[in-house]
């Protein structure tokens, strides 16, 4: 072909060599084609040394495939620098087109469940000291190894190819009481809405020290043996008379301690986004227990996905109504505790939300189901079932007598106008469903 072409310059080496190639992989592909039709509904099966096989079976072919295709070779190009050849118009493409796949891949019914993997290298390169924090200035080279203002002497550098391992396990040391202490203060914090040490992102000496230090030790002891079982340290916890007790006022006990340091009485809290919108699904026996792990769904979506909150996806670029409304944790940032607000947008979406008045809709029909009649009387155990679900206790006199009233009191136009859903309403957005105490 070079003969015939005579090429003048390498230019029109690489055009004659690109022509050539060109022809090959076109030929290459028809050739699969026709082969893999011998194989459908009705095809012709053909023998291996059948002429119609000429250009699979070419050595010539053969080798200039190889040529064509093997790594290594200068016609082998690897996906890497393909796309930096390419000009921005098919790159685009490209990206778009790669991005459907990939969205293909994590969302289409049949793909496999998948999870982010990290894999250490063998053999680490050199590690530097940036110098007030700018990569830009690299300080002196350091080894790997865990925090000097945490360990009694110099500590010693990770292994080459374990160094997480290495970090995690200098994390759960037993001379390392830090880790236990600030496991346990989050799990008291969750029970009492404040923990033990009030900064809970920061047990340093710029922090707030423990109002119960003592206590603090004990339990960070317990966990450690009681091998590190969450489970475990809630029940040791939920045990303690300092749980069990009510947020009940005592003005003795207010002049002493304003601040409830000493945790006399119960600290009052709101429940955090994600509990209150699980306890109203629960309380219209909606919301799905049993189905654990899986895909993510939109906690705001309609109709909505009653699944536990925790399995809500999280976008970081667009925050839920509902999560900017409640306090919910920036996804952008760690946060050690999130923000407490009290702001009249909590209570108009209280008020307002689809959410909200649907779940109260289908508790009023769970009371119409429970206690069946029209007299007063069983207005009254109505009444008293839904407290019972949503309070745990009996309404008070003056709760019945007002809500009684609220039902009679109604003129024939508004009488279309299901009563018991705007009751469970306001019942289901009231401070003591809110709160725990």
């Amino acid at each position: 072909m070079l003969k015939e072409q005579k090429p003048a310059s390498m230019v029109e080496v690489a055009e004659v060599y690109g022509n050539l190639f060109a022809d090959v992989h076109r030929a290459w592909l028809q050739a699969l084609l026709a082969a893999s039709l011998e194989a459908a509904s009705g095809g012709a099966i053909l023998t291996d040394e059948d002429p119609q096989h000429a250009e699979i079976n070419s050595s010539i072919n053969q080798q200039l495939r190889r040529h064509l295709y093997e790594p290594g070779t200068p016609t082998a190009v690897p996906d890497a620098v393909a796309v930096k050849l390419l000009n921005r118009t098919v790159s685009d493409t490209l990206s778009g087109k790669r991005g459907t796949i990939e969205n293909l891949h994590l969302n289409a019914p049949g793909s496999p469940p998948r999870g982010m993997v990290l894999e250490e290298q063998p053999t680490a390169s050199g590690f530097h000291v940036f110098l007030r924090g700018n990569p830009l200035l690299r300080g002196e080279s350091v080894k790997a190894h865990f925090l000097t203002a945490l360990s009694d002497a110099a500590p010693q550098p990770f292994a080459d190819g374990r160094r997480r391992l290495d970090l995690v396990r200098a994390i759960v040391a037993e001379d390392n009481p830090l880790t236990r202490r600030v496991v346990v203060n989050w799990i008291w914090r969750n029970h009492f809405g404040v923990g033990l040490v009030r900064t809970p992102d920061d047990f340093g000496t710029r922090g707030t020290p423990p109002t119960h230090p003592e206590l603090l030790d004990y339990l960070a002891t317990a966990l450690a043996d009681k091998g590190w079982s969450i489970k475990q340290m809630h029940r040791l916890i939920m045990r303690s008379d300092v749980y069990q007790q009510g947020a009940v006022e005592k003005e003795s006990s207010r002049r002493l301690d304003p601040d409830n340091h000493l945790l006399w009485r119960m600290p009052r809290h709101r429940l955090d986004m994600e509990s209150m919108r699980d306890a109203m699904l629960a309380v219209t026996d909606e919301l799905d227990t049993h189905q654990i792990g899986g895909r993510p769904f939109e906690l705001e979506s309609n109709p909505i996905v009653p699944r536990r909150s925790i399995y809500a996806f999280v976008n970081r670029d667009i925050i839920s109504h509902l999560s900017s409304t409640f306090d919910g944790a920036n996804p952008t940032s760690c946060t050690a505790k999130r923000p407490e607000t009290t702001v009249p947008q909590q209570t108009l979406y209280a008020l307002n939300s689809d959410f909200i008045q649907d779940r109260a809709a289908v508790l009023a029909k769970l009371a119409e189901a429970a206690v069946d009649g029209d007299t007063k009387e069983d207005d009254a155990a109505r009444l008293d079932w839904l407290y019972q679900r949503l309070y745990g206790r009996s309404p008070d006199a003056q709760e019945v007598e007002m809500a009684l009233a609220f039902l009679a009191s109604q003129t024939p136009e508004s009488q279309q106008v299901d009563l018991w859903s705007q009751l469970a309403h306001a019942l289901l957005a009231s401070n003591e469903f809110m709160f725990v105490d």
